[in-house]
């Protein structure tokens, strides 16, 4: 490519007006050839052209322009043209190329082989000018001095019809025509005026604008390379306009010679390359970011819409812009050099809003080309369908679901999210995240050399997409676990085959008060099974090959019998598909992986009732095979819970006292919360009755599947809370398979009721639908209820504002908090201290996320709870010494999950207080009502500076070391923290005590020496510092840590190519 010039020349005024002298007078003859005029060159780009190629080459000949040259470039086609192009126009040139590059690309080789043009004529080979149609552009640019001419298009045929007159573009590239395709040609769009591109299929164009661009951009094959080059034009300074007196008919006859499928790709490939090179840096950080999140609309609404190719397409010009960024950038920087204006002036021809959206609403999205029919007439047919109902309903009930999650959380939109239950903040910056899941070190209760929870590199990735916003990226996760739940239900559903049944599953899963209740109690692990299962169950009803769910069908319905389907991919790829779905929720809420299973099974067990089949097994088996697959990609924080010594806790949590669990009735109506009190909370299992009593063949079975998985996951949830289970899954997260076994059964009440009705006389069934019916209407009544609040009774005040001075009290060192009460009322995950009773420690205040996955084999941190059973046993006053050693500066006894009298009372035993009041180093400090708050006087810092008289007490191991050592007053050292692994400062002669879990990858230099490490306490650490100085502790990761990071990325990479191999097509050629 030449180097772009910074000044583009004007043409010489004295050619300019004598050539326009010669023009002056409009002849019905052709002017006769005058040395004024500029030479123009004809150059067409061919390729397998049909019987239309004699036509247009016939109308090149008959221009009236006096100096038209033809270059003929013929790009690999199957056949030689040069014969054809001979008997029209003896005097064309002809080129005939070894590989077809695409028309740009063979439209560049004008740029060598021809001199001394004034003007390039680039074309297509099916279309034909009329007569004067060159000398009219010619005309024009000298008249307007533009670089670039574009004429009137009409359709080949039909020449008073028109196609395209100049063309518009949105902010991201996506194209907006100026006129509607196919209107009547009243000469009403004959103004000469500035448009932003001109379609390329006959372009006149400098030619020394076409060298300084360096012509077309080589690596746009095909679609966009038109008004990519008008763009950079623009920039280079010239004017790209439409003379519409020139008329030119175009046959667009690219269908016809090439399999165009992959005509939407190409386009969005192209404009975001276009959109990369040509915008200036400040506007491409404005507009970047919004074609990345109107592609990521678009790709949900074509995955949600069963569009896979849409999707793919969108995705794949993305990556394929990725990987030439390379390039890319390269011919930015030929683009900017040659920049003469202004974004803000290039971009007064643009359109505002969205073309995209604009093109879907003008019902042309789905078709890939965006000048696919008139806005006349796809308006009429929207409005139509309209009236006639088809799309009424539809878009009635989506717009009232998105009314009401937007009205009902506006306010959580609009503010912050409390710090409720599981809702703790995230930390500063994504790059955390990351830092912790590659370190090896777990800062959870008192630290632990275990790999880090997935999660953490999961939200690390996610995080940096949203450009390191950590609080942006928790409002996605816990705000759009709404509406993901919902369309992961409508896209479940697609196999019935029926829009309003489709309609009625999203509705009831939208309106069952789950996930409102949830969010009120701050359930993240509920509302990421909601979002995450319907996704899942999609996987396991697919892999049943039962009719509807399943592959090709091959068998018909005949009366009572369920047909069965085969199954069209392999079982591997399910188990791997599903499987890859589970780790990315497992990763959030590991409880899943049991749940899922679970749901397989409770399939199974339906079709025992519904009628056994031979595939009825195969959802457990790819369940299972789902479940292996999730814990490799998940390996190694796998480990934690299939080694010896794990925990249930950290599996499924704390189990909560069966006192305060709910009861049968609240799990049927899914109140788990304030929301879905009784008699409307029973609406929605009315509705899910109608199909066990009108459904027959496939719907019958499938309502009976549901309600046997339903009932099972309520009689786990139950048997659980009440205790009758030794290991209990959380009730949130066995609920969410049953809602949405409730919503599927709603549905195939509503296809039975279309399909099965019909056959029964009339009677108490009809009757029964009335009242289904009914039980729709009013089951979402105490949803929309509490959307009017706006916050889904979340409180406005949580425990991390009430206390927020402990963030701020650090001058005396860095130092732990312990939680202990009812699991559902601490702000931090735990372990179990006794039956639903549990403990907690955060790190300098009430915690964050990163406290959020408490290790399996909670090792040193159990020390903790056999201190606060030696308490509450009577066995010691002091306490606090006990705790000392651990930083443990507060002990936080809640008797509410948030402050302010908001949510459930859940006191702990009386025995806890009792117990904490007697101990005569815990000191009560006054703080909220709903909480019991005391301040460890025998406490030491986190790192802490030991005088060598107190050395000695450090080596000793046990209680009996922690009782007799006074560790009360000790001055913190090295504590200006860089990073969550190092920190540094002074430190004098001693030791240092570090009250983090014994490992010998913490180390402690001074002055450049290596102090010596040993355990304090049996199970701390502590560095002997013969002479003081500048010391910096740091936390050193294994190199096996980072292989295993390594090896975890790597089985993602693997899993996720896997996922999307698909059959290569065949290479495709361009050109026209």
């Amino acid at each position: 490519m030449l180097a772009a010039v910074s000044n583009i020349p004007t043409i010489d005024e004295q050619l300019q007006a004598d050539f326009l002298a010669t023009l002056a007078p409009r002849m019905d003859a052709p002017p006769t050839a005058s040395p004024a005029a500029p030479p123009v060159v004809a150059v067409m780009v061919t390729y397998d052209p049909g019987p239309w190629l004699e036509e247009a080459l016939g109308c090149l000949r008959s221009q009236d322009y006096p100096d038209l040259s033809v270059l003929v470039i013929d790009a690999a086609g199957p056949a030689d043209p040069t014969a054809r192009v001979a008997a029209v126009l003896p005097g064309a040139f002809v080129r005939r190329l070894d590989e077809n590059p695409g028309f740009g690309a063979a439209a560049n080789h004008a740029l060598a082989m021809v001199e001394g043009a004034a003007f390039f004529l680039l074309c297509h080979d099916d279309v034909a000018p009329e007569p004067d149609a060159v000398r009219l552009l010619v005309e024009e640019a000298l008249r307007s001095n533009a670089g670039i001419v574009g004429p009137k298009l009409v359709a080949w045929d039909d020449p008073l019809h028109l196609l395209q007159v100049g063309m518009a573009v949105d902010k991201t590239g996506a194209p907006s025509p100026l006129v509607e395709r196919g209107e009547l040609d009243q000469e009403q769009h004959d103004a000469v005026r500035d448009v932003f591109a001109v379609p390329g299929g006959f372009t006149l164009i400098r030619s020394d604008l076409f060298v300084a661009l360096g012509g077309f951009d080589p690596a746009m094959t095909l679609h966009g390379e038109d008004f990519d080059l008008c763009w950079r034009a623009q920039v280079a300074g010239a004017r790209v306009l439409v003379a519409p007196a020139a008329r030119v008919r175009h046959l667009e006859a690219l269908p016809r010679r090439h399999d165009d499928r992959d005509r939407r790709l190409l386009q969005t490939r192209h404009r975001l390359r276009a959109l990369l090179k040509a915008y200036g840096p400040f506007h491409l950080a404005r507009v970047l970011p919004q074609a990345l999140a109107a592609g990521a609309v678009e790709t949900v609404y074509a995955l949600v819409a069963a569009r896979r190719g849409q999707a793919r397409d969108v995705v794949s010009a993305w990556i394929w812009n990725v990987r030439v960024l390379g390039d890319t950038r390269r011919a930015r920087k030929v683009v900017q050099r040659s920049r003469r204006l202004p974004d803000s002036e290039v971009r007064r021809l643009q359109v505002h809003g969205s073309a995209r959206l604009n093109a879907y609403l003008r019902g042309q999205l789905a078709g890939g080309d965006d000048r696919a029919q008139s806005l006349a007439a796809a308006g009429r047919g929207f409005a139509g369908s309209l009236r006639r109902g088809p799309l009424r309903a539809p878009l009635v009930v989506w717009s009232a679901m998105a009314l009401v999650l937007l009205v009902g959380t506006r306010g959580l939109i609009r503010g912050g999210l409390p710090e409720v239950g599981q809702l703790a903040r995230f930390p500063g910056h994504a790059t955390t995240f990351l830092r912790h899941f590659t370190a090896g070190w777990r800062y959870s209760g008192l630290g632990s050399d275990a790999p880090a929870p997935a999660a953490f590199g999961l939200l690390g990735v996610a995080g940096m997409a949203l450009f390191g916003s950590t609080a942006l990226l928790q409002k996605v996760l816990v705000l759009g676990a709404l509406p993901a739940g919902v369309l992961g239900t409508w896209r479940l559903s697609r196999p019935l085959e029926s829009r309003a049944g489709r309609l009625v599953a999203a509705a009831v899963y939208l309106a069952v008060p789950l996930p409102y209740d949830a969010l009120s109690r701050g359930r993240w692990d509920t509302l990421v099974a909601y979002a995450a299962l319907p996704w899942i169950t999609t996987r396991l009803l697919a892999s049943s090959g039962l009719e509807p769910f399943g592959g090709e069908r091959t068998g018909e319905r005949t009366g009572e019998r369920t047909g069965e389907r085969t199954v069209d991919r392999p079982f591997w790829r399910r188990c791997l598909s599903l499987g890859v779905l589970l780790a990315l929720a497992a990763a959030l809420v590991p409880a899943l992986v049991l749940v899922v299973v679970v749901v397989a099974l409770g399939l199974a067990a339906g079709s025992l009732v519904a009628g056994w089949s031979r595939t009825a097994l195969r959802p457990v088996a790819v369940a299972i095979g789902g479940v292996a697959v999730a814990a490799v990609l998940l390996f190694p924080w796998t480990l934690e819970f299939v080694l010896p010594g794990g925990d249930w806790a950290s599996l499924a949590g704390v189990r909560p006292p069966a006192g305060t669990a709910p009861g049968l009735g609240a799990l049927l109506r899914f109140q788990v919360g304030p929301i879905g009190a009784p008699p409307l909370g029973w609406a929605f299992l009315l509705a899910a009755v109608l199909p066990l009593l009108i459904g027959r063949s496939w719907r019958l079975a499938w309502a009976a599947r549901a309600w046997i998985v339903a009932i099972v996951c309520w009689g786990l949830a139950w048997a659980g809370g009440r205790g009758w289970l030794p290991r209990a899954l959380p009730t949130g997260v066995l609920l969410a398979p049953a809602a949405l076994a409730v919503a599927l059964a709603a549905a195939l009440g509503l296809v039975a009721f279309d399909t099965d009705l019909r056959g029964y006389r009339f009677g108490w069934r009809q009757l029964c639908s009335v009242i289904a019916a009914g039980a729709l209407a009013v089951g979402a009544l105490p949803v929309l209820g509490a959307a009017a609040g706006g916050r889904w009774h979340m409180p406005r005040r949580d425990y991390a504002r009430t206390l927020a001075w402990m963030r701020d009290d650090r001058s005396a060192g860095s130092f732990r908090v312990l939680w202990m009460g009812d699991p559902d009322a601490l702000p931090v995950e735990g372990w179990r201290l006794d039956e639903g009773l549990a403990y907690a420690l955060s790190r300098d205040g009430p915690g964050s996320a990163l406290e959020r996955w408490p290790e399996a084999a909670d090792g040193p941190t159990r020390l903790v709870a056999d201190a606060v059973v030696v308490a509450r046993g009577g066995g010691t006053t002091r306490l606090g010494h006990l705790l000392a050693p651990m930083a443990i500066r507060y002990v936080i006894v809640p008797d509410r999950p948030a402050p302010g009298g908001r949510g459930r009372l859940l006191r702990p035993p009386e025995t806890l207080r009792l117990a904490l009041g007697a101990q005569i180093d815990l000191r009560r400090v006054e703080s909220d009502p709903d909480l019991t708050l005391y301040e460890n006087t025998a406490w030491a810092p986190r790192r802490a500076q030991v005088p060598p008289a107190t050395v000695p007490a450090l080596r000793r191991a046990g209680p009996d070391a922690a009782l007799s050592a006074e560790l009360a007053g000790l001055r913190p050292a090295v504590d200006r923290d860089h990073g969550a692994f190092e920190s540094k400062g002074v430190v004098a002669r001693g030791a240092l005590q570090f009250g983090e879990a014994a490992s010998p990858d913490w180390q402690l230099r001074v002055d450049g020496r290596t102090a010596e490490r040993v355990r304090a306490f049996g199970w701390a650490n502590a560095f002997l510092v013969p002479r003081g100085g500048q010391a910096v502790l740091r936390y050193r990761t294994p190199p096996y840590r980072l292989g295993l990071v390594a090896v975890e990325v790597a089985l993602w990479v693997a899993a996720l190519r896997a996922l999307a191999r698909r059959r290569r097509r065949a290479p495709r050629t361009v050109g026209e």
